[in-house]
């Protein structure tokens, strides 16, 4: 059996002040897929141990990963797209293809990038190549995706622990379609609710409950696969909600019943996730109050993996308003502010405006002097269980000394859900009072065993929790939690 593999991952946040580019990707051609993830959590990893172990021939085409930002561009999108068909193209006749997405991907005049992929891939492949794609947990499902996708199989954790399982699990799927051992049949189900992401954690409260009856569909029966999409919430998209989704081997029927199962229960449970956050004031308020530390603060309204720029100021001006003097790591993204430290070179003093020039409707420069500690190229690879292996290129990096905080300023925003981006940069975590991440839930796994707290705040942001506050124009209508009206999986 011959699989062509390949990634084009990226999440998208349309309130995002910045559009998505090319540029923004993180590319690995295809001579070098194999070889570049091996020691990384990826679905590639995953995609390649199981394939592997089938005995089939693998043609890896490319990979392409990217922080959160907004709509990709419409010239750059296409220019990705006409890559990854022609790679595909070149391979020459394939008996299958796996295909890592991310599943909320959303370009200028297009609402579901990943359904335009698997619409236009199938196109080229024809209907009896089998495509089985990964998604992450937070994909806005869509038509084009379920209809143009023989499998999607979705991450089954978050913080995100299990990308390699994911590929793993998608690999021995194709196996099994091409061995013909299985005749994939799925049956998807759109529920009109999306919301805040503070409580979607697999190991704790409701959704923990979700992903359990998720789980034990699998394996019972003819089921293969069951998935739980809870959308990445800042899409103002035509087909935004959250889904369900089953995979039978032949048993269409079944996997209708148990996805319209799954929509009772996740509507059942839907208040259980809004969430009430304190504001930046009780946050601080509360964090000082507690013994001992680190004390994790969490700008998820400023989340960087939810496409919001990173360049938010609230909590840094929260601490320097109230004249707060404990060791603290923060960080902000600023490219102007990096090049006027960078100029001042180390050891020595500048006063800067830092941050609120990127997203200037949900933030404010804070003006700042402090000494610069350490210039860097910000690059580093992370270590945590989520990202493990993945490399990170944040631009230039500077450290700047402000009294006891150490506040370190980016050129380009990435995920700060690992302390390996604070480590990297000369700041220890464990060594801080308070430890500023732009994340609403993801740090949890790299945090928690090391905090004596975490703190999620209600700030100012494109990733705001109150999504009541966003300007949705384009999302369908009634949908929780904006509108009261009662919902039953369509019949």
């Amino acid at each position: 059996m011959k699989v062509a593999i390949a990634a084009l991952l990226q999440e998208t946040n349309t309130f995002s002040p910045q559009s998505t580019v090319r540029g923004h990707f993180l590319m690995t051609p295809g001579h070098e897929l194999i070889e570049s993830h091996k020691t990384e959590n990826s679905e590639v990893h995953g995609f390649v141990d199981a394939l592997t172990g089938a005995g089939a021939r693998i043609v890896p085409i490319l990979g392409g990963w990217a922080v959160s930002y907004g709509r990709i561009k419409a010239d750059d999108f296409r220019s990705l797209l006409d890559d990854l068909k022609e790679g595909i193209r070149k391979a020459g006749p394939l008996d299958g293809l796996l295909l890592a997405l991310h599943g909320a991907w959303a370009g200028e005049g297009i609402d579901s990038c990943d359904g335009a992929v698997l619409r236009e891939l199938r196109a080229v492949l024809g209907p009896s190549v089998p495509i089985v794609a990964t998604l992450d947990l937070h994909a806005n499902l869509t038509r084009a995706m379920w209809e143009n996708a023989d499998a999607l199989v979705g991450y089954q954790t978050c913080p995100h622990v299990d990308l390699y399982d994911t590929g793993r699990r998608a690999g021995g799927l194709m196996a099994s379609i091409l061995r013909r051992e299985v005749r994939p049949t799925m049956h998807a189900v759109k529920i009109p609710m999306v919301v805040q992401a503070e409580n979607m954690l697999t190991d704790r409260g409701e959704f923990r409950r979700i992903y359990d009856r998720v789980r034990s569909l699998e394996g019972r029966g003819r089921t293969i696969s069951a998935s739980v999409f809870a959308v990445q919430p800042w899409m103002d998209v035509e087909e935004l909600g959250w889904a369900s989704l089953v995979t039978t081997d032949d048993d269409p029927a079944r996997a209708k019943s148990q996805a319209d199962e799954l929509a009772r229960f996740i509507w059942s449970v839907r208040e259980s996730f809004v969430v009430a956050l304190p504001s930046v004031e009780d946050a601080l308020e509360q964090a000082l109050k507690t013994s001992g530390g680190p004390v994790v603060i969490g700008e998820g309204a400023d989340g960087t993996m939810g496409g919001a720029p990173g360049d938010g100021t609230s909590i840094l001006a929260g601490i320097l308003r109230k004249g707060i003097n404990v060791p603290t790591a923060a960080v902000v993204v600023d490219p102007f502010a990096v090049e006027e430290a960078i100029r001042a070179g180390v050891g020595n003093t500048v006063t800067l405006r830092v941050g609120g020039k990127l997203d200037p409707d949900y933030a404010t420069p804070v003006r700042v002097t402090g000494k610069v500690k350490l210039i860097s190229d910000g690059e580093f690879r992370y270590k945590g269980r989520v990202y493990t292996g993945r490399k990170v290129e944040m631009g230039r990096a500077v450290v700047l000394s402000i009294g006891r905080i150490r506040l370190l300023i980016s050129q380009r925003p990435v995920p700060t859900t690992d302390p390996e981006l604070y480590r990297s940069h000369g700041i220890e975590p464990r060594d801080r009072k308070l430890v500023l991440v732009k994340s609403p839930l993801g740090m949890r796994t790299e945090y928690e065993p090391i905090a004596r707290s975490i703190i999620i705040v209600n700030s100012p942001g494109c990733c705001s929790p109150d999504l009541t506050s966003l300007p949705f124009v384009r999302m369908p209508r009634p949908m929780f939690p904006f509108d009261e009206f009662d919902y039953s999986p369509p019949e």
